[in-house]
């Protein structure tokens, strides 16, 4: 499969990212009116918006604080916030089922928690990709692992409960692990730039991993990680989508129309958790494949275009 997207937005997410991760652990920002990390520079809107000469600043009381992008640039990092914690939570509350199935023996309902729990922790990738350590803790595959290194995580409990090992022992680590990253994930704050990569970064690891190589290696249901991640960029880009249309409605309308495109494509694979990776032929995957890219190098011109309204962290 050929990948359109050059590989400069990865590398950027993911620096914003670790600086997010930093600047909320040390408390610097806060709910309302702490430090931000967007530009200290002001920048000017882009020509083609409705606001063309303003000076905007985001996240700092100048320029024209009460023009409609900027309260819909705020808005975006709050709804995008808000996405991220209800997603940690979500995550945790199945690590948290699927413990409870597991001292109970009921396997059947904890497989279905462990997919839960691995969809809902892919929605959250993007971002815990910034904290290396604590995302080989949860997502590490065994193919990772090096030699004389323990192994654990989802993975480990996937392969527990499709083949077998150490079930009670690797579920109770990743109990311990899930609610640090929650914590770690509350004090994600980013700017509406860094929100629309985000989305970007998530449909290229569909694109160069996920579709063509399940990351499901003792379940092989690959499309759990594929539905949950493209729903997780589709959600992004509805994050910002109000502030998008200001700045530039004919892309936005175009990503929108990407957006459903790629959905529609997805469906056709089959219900995420009972397709067997094997029931997904090469040709389909292509098709999605193609829909994913052309829906990604939308989405990382639209993303080019908020720069002005923040591209890191920001108060909400």
């Amino acid at each position: 499969m050929t990948r359109l997207l050059p590989h400069a937005p990865s590398r950027h997410a993911t620096r914003v990212w670790a600086v997010a991760s930093i600047v909320g652990l040390a408390g610097l920002v806060t709910a309302c009116g702490g430090t931000s990390a967007a530009p200290t520079a002001a920048t000017s809107v882009p020509a083609s918006g409705p606001e063309a000469g303003v000076t905007s600043h985001y996240g700092a009381d100048v320029g024209n604080p009460s023009a409609p992008t900027t309260g819909a640039a705020q808005a975006a990092v709050r709804a995008f916030a808000t996405h991220v914690q209800s997603s940690a939570a979500a995550f945790v509350a199945s690590v948290a089922s699927l413990q409870s199935d597991v001292a109970s023996s009921d396997t059947a309902a904890a497989r279905e928690d462990e997919l839960a729990a691995q969809g809902e922790y892919d929605t959250l990738r993007a971002i815990e990709a910034g904290n290396s350590i604590n995302a080989s803790t949860l997502d590490e595959l065994d193919t990772d692992v090096l030699p004389g290194q323990s192994f654990g995580g989802l993975h480990a409990v996937e392969r527990d409960l499709w083949i077998g090992g150490p079930l009670a022992t690797d579920v109770a680590a990743l109990a311990g692990q899930a609610p640090v990253a929650q914590f770690l994930l509350s004090r994600e704050r980013l700017g509406p730039e860094a929100i629309g990569t985000v989305a970007v970064d998530e449909l290229s690891w569909v694109d160069d991993t996920a579709l063509p190589h399940s990351q499901e290696h003792a379940s092989h249901l690959g499309l759990v990680d594929v539905a949950s991640t493209i729903a997780a960029a589709g959600q992004s880009f509805q994050d910002i989508e109000p502030l998008a249309r200001l700045v530039d409605p004919a892309r936005t309308s175009t990503v929108a129309g990407q957006f459903a495109a790629l959905t529609t494509a997805v469906a056709t694979l089959g219900p995420p958790t009972t397709t067997p990776d094997t029931s997904t032929t090469s040709a389909a995957k292509l098709a999605v494949s193609q829909q994913v890219d052309a829906t990604a190098t939308a989405m990382a011109r639209l993303a080019a275009e908020l720069a002005p309204f923040g591209t890191a962290g920001a108060p909400s």
